[in-house]
This record gives structure tokens, sequence and C-alpha cells, in this order.
């Protein structure tokens, strides 16, 4: 049962252009928000060399702006690579910045959006998760779908000190502009399509077992798991259909949308801590840990878990409220399966590991601020219990 009784607040960009070919006129839509000046676009190698940011340099000049492309960010960022970006831009004199790429470049440019107007280095705030006021104005445009990022208010950036994922969590960098055109993730491989896949799955599975889940982010995240369920396999083996990118553009999309107020569960806590300590991918994080963390909040949630089995095509039918609840756990696992994802953390750690990673999400404070959104509480004893169960992929018994 959604919290009837508490006060709710949804947060999304000022405003969220969504089309095929959209991004062939992203000058028209700046220069009609009234933003000016010089553009910074924050991508990576990747993306620069597929073109992409080309086609962008081309949108923004046909409208008179005068461009400068960073190409060097890179996956899961640290405060270094955004403070490298930072210098970039302001030595450019960017009066406004564009993030195009994956989730990391849009969170890198996030921070360089924020530091063209504040003095300083990304570390210096890093630390407070938070920045004092909005900075320059930002346009996200994803080249993945996966983290939905875009249309949050989120950064993920790792202390590069000590290798710990720290985060910006404020309404002051969610983008004054989003723009989502599907057909910029047509080139994305395989592997990326599934392990971006997953981080949107994760994302709206985790949304719907939150402890401020409402009718309006459950209506987002339901449509979003439909959407994956139909559409993932196919962009991963058949990467040019575009009906199913448009499907998962629009699924990770809607996934970033419902988890701003309700945030995500423990499944982010524990791809968060496997991205510490063994620098797994984020996506394949969230694919390892999804369907235990599901499971582990099968008592609180088995009407949500039910209706996500039914999303993801699964015959509930005469199924008692628990089956199909558990249906919804294997749907989720096989369909990580069937893109090529492990549903275990064995290929990437030893499980004599398992002590020292269930202290780190217990007593860390980037691992254990997810907690705030759970409903259950986290004891080291259920740190342990679903590392282990993660690492030995272990699913059907009761968790405690």
């Amino acid at each position: 049962m959604f919290p009837m009784l508490k006060v709710v607040e949804y947060y999304t960009p000022q405003q969220v252009v969504f089309g095929v070919n959209a991004v062939d006129n992203l000058g028209s839509y700046i220069k009609n928000k009234g933003i000016t000046g010089k553009a910074i676009i924050v991508t990576d190698p990747g993306v620069a060399q597929a073109g992409i940011a080309d086609r962008v340099v081309q949108a923004l000049k046909k409208e008179g702006f005068d461009t400068a492309v960073f190409d060097q960010g890179k996956p899961e960022p640290d405060n270094v690579v955004c403070d490298q970006a930072v210098e970039f831009a302001r030595k450019e004199g960017g009066k406004f910045v564009v993030g195009l790429g994956g989730g990391s470049a849009i969170d890198i440019a996030k921070v360089v959006a924020q530091l063209l107007v504040l003095p300083g280095k990304t570390e210096d705030y890093l630390v407070k998760t938070t920045f004092p006021q909005k900075g320059a104005p930002i346009v996200a445009i994803p080249t993945t779908s996966g983290t939905g990022t875009e249309c949050t208010m989120y950064s993920v950036v790792t202390f590069a000190k000590d290798g710990i994922k720290g985060f910006f969590a404020t309404p002051y960098i969610l983008p004054d502009l989003a723009l989502v055109d599907p057909t910029l993730t047509v080139s994305m491989p395989p592997k990326v399509t599934a392990s971006t896949g997953a981080d949107a799955l994760a994302h709206a599975v985790e949304t719907m077992m939150a402890k401020q889940e409402n009718p309006v982010t459950d209506a987002l995240a339901l449509k979003a798991v439909e959407f994956i369920g139909e559409a993932l396999p196919v962009a991963v083996y058949e990467g040019n259909n575009l009906e199913a990118r448009v499907k998962m553009a629009y699924a990770s999309m809607m996934a970033g949308m419902a988890f701003n107020d309700p945030g995500i569960v423990e499944g982010h806590a524990l791809a968060h801590t496997l991205g510490s300590v063994y620098h797994v991918p984020h996506g394949v994080g969230c694919a390892v840990a999804l369907p235990y963390v599901m499971e582990y909040n099968m008592g609180h949630c088995m009407e949500k878990l039910a209706r996500i089995a039914a999303a993801l095509g699964q015959n509930i039918s005469g199924m008692n409220i628990r089956q199909a609840a558990q249906a919804a756990v294997y749907a989720v696992k096989q369909l990580l399966e069937d893109v090529g994802l492990p549903t275990t953390w064995a290929p990437f750690g030893k499980k004599e590991d398992i002590p020292k990673l269930a202290d780190m999400m217990v007593e860390s404070p980037w691992i254990t601020a997810f907690y705030g959104w759970c409903k259950r509480k986290m004891t080291r004893e259920a740190a342990v219990e679903l590392l282990t169960r993660s690492y030995e992929g272990r699913l059907g018994e009761k968790l405690y």
C-alpha cells in the first residue's frame, strides 16, 4: 500500500523533449528557453568517435551557438575527471553545459554546470552531497537507455582517493532541458545495452519497493518494467531495431522520473558496494543484486512484485500472491540472463570477502544513505545473507 497520508514531492526537468531525430533541432529548443552564450559539450571518446558529438555541434551551430567539446569523460567518473572538465569549461568561457552520453558523461556535466558558477573543486561539494545554489543551465542528452539521469537530481561521482562511490543529491542539478532521441542509442554495443538496461530495470523495480512510493511513481515504474521486458532482449541482439530503442529510451526516462522522490533501495546499496570494491560496472552490479533484493523485500511488497510479474508477461492466473511475487523474482533473473548479464558476483570477487563487504554495507555513509528510502532495516546479518545469496546465485528460500 502506498503512503496515502504522506507528503510527496515530484522533481522533473523544466522541459523534456522526446522523439526520433529530435536532437537535430536542439539549438531551437535551447534558444526558446532563453539560454545564450557558449555551449560546453561534455562527452566521452566513444560518443565522439561515433560522430554523435559532431551531430550535436552542428545542431547548435545551426542556431548560432558557439561550442567547445570536452570528450575525455570516462565510465564511473571520479572527482578528478570532473575537475578536468570544469577547468576546460572555465578556460573556454562556457555559459551553459550539454551533457552528451551515458549516465557518466551527464553526471560529469551536472558538476561542470555548477562549478561554472561556483568556486572550488568537485570534492569541496561532494563531501556534502549538494551545492549551495543553482549553477549554469544544463542540457542532458542520453546516448544510452539506463540511468535516466537526464531526468534526475542525482550525480554519482567516485572519490578518487579511496575508490568509494559518492553522489550529489539536489534539485539544483536537475537539467533545464532533457532531450531524449532514441536514434542516438542505436550505436550502443550489445553489452552496454544490456548493462544500462539492467540499471533502468533496477530503478523501476526498486522504486516500487521504496517506502515513499506513490501512485504516480508506481505508474511510471510499472510501465518502464513492461517496456524493458518487451524491448531489452531485442535491443541487445538487434541493435538497429528502432522500436526497441524507443521503448528502452522511454523506459529509462520514466524509471528516472519515478525514483527521483521515492529513491532506490538495497539493490543499489549492494551494487555500489561491488562497484567500490571490485569496480564492477554499475549496470552489471545492479543486475547481480536485483533478484536477491526483490526476494529480500518479499514480505512487505508481494502485491507490487505480483504486478511486476504480470508486466513481464508471466501468467499469474491461479497463483496465490506469494507465488506470483516469486514469479517476478525468477522472471527478472531470467531476463537478465537472457541478455548475457551475470546474476552472481562470483566472477568479480571472493566469498571470503563477504565480512569486509558486509561491514561496508552497514558502516559506509555512502552505502547506508540508500537505507533511508528502504522499508526494511538493514542489519549486518541481513547484509551477510544478501551477499552470500548473491555470490552463490541462491534464490527461493526465506530471507531473514
